[in-house]
């Protein structure tokens, strides 16, 4: 049995090179490999494809969170096509550019229920991924490494600068800004990556926390 590649190419998805719903009619004949798959399926796979295309013109990186629900969602597209059409699959990533082989699920006779990204109603923004696909915040973890990291930059910022600023007084203070400074830009680029967003934030939150104690410091030395 031949393969067909799952992927999406200007916003439109393909099954087999060919482009599924509206944009089947173009050019294609009446038969297509992806003319029997259910309307729902043809929907979520538009909504993917222009989602894709958004995350391609935006310019952001393969680990960003667009990025990772753009990858993710696809292959949880492909396997929902490998399975209604009864035929093995090759997702063709459009993040990482990657052919990946989705064989096993072909022979599936049911694919667990995979939580699909919701349609956002009305008019869909033009160039916009997060309108499009959305995925649960992890809050309770999130929150709990964000503290758990403040609390440790907080700790190593006070150990290294008080002494700093027990013996220059203001001037440490300075010094201090300026080495965390250093290290905001590098903190700033993996502010929405899945999981170090929230190692991020507690990075800064440590860092603002640390500044109201080294005030009282450089007064008291002044």
């Amino acid at each position: 049995m031949s393969l067909l590649e799952v992927g999406a190419r200007r916003g439109r998805a393909l099954v087999g090179g060919h482009p599924v719903g509206a944009a089947a009619d173009e050019g294609w004949g009446h038969y297509a490999p992806g003319a029997d798959l259910p309307p729902d399926l043809v929907a979520d796979l538009d909504d993917w494809a222009r989602a894709a295309d958004a995350w391609e013109r935006s310019g952001a990186g393969p680990r960003s969170s667009e990025g990772v629900r753009v990858s993710r969602t696809g292959r949880h597209l492909a396997a929902r096509v490998s399975v209604v059409l009864r035929r093995p699959v090759d997702y063709r990533d459009p993040v990482s550019g990657l052919r990946i082989p989705l064989r096993a699920v072909a022979t599936a006779p049911r694919l667990p229920a995979v939580p699909l990204p919701a349609r956002r109603r009305g008019r869909r923004l033009p160039g916009t991924v997060s309108t499009v696909f959305t995925e649960p915040t992890p809050w309770a973890t999130g929150l709990t490494l964000a503290a758990i990291v403040a609390g440790l930059v907080l700790a190593a910022n006070l150990t290294l600068a008080l002494p700093l600023v027990a013996g220059l007084g203001w001037f440490g203070v300075l010094i201090d800004l300026v080495v965390v400074a250093g290290l905001v830009p590098a903190l700033w680029l993996n502010r929405t990556v899945p999981t170090w967003r929230w190692a991020v934030w507690g990075s800064f939150v440590g860092m603002g926390l640390a500044v109201v104690p080294l005030l009282v410091a450089a007064s008291a030395a002044g």
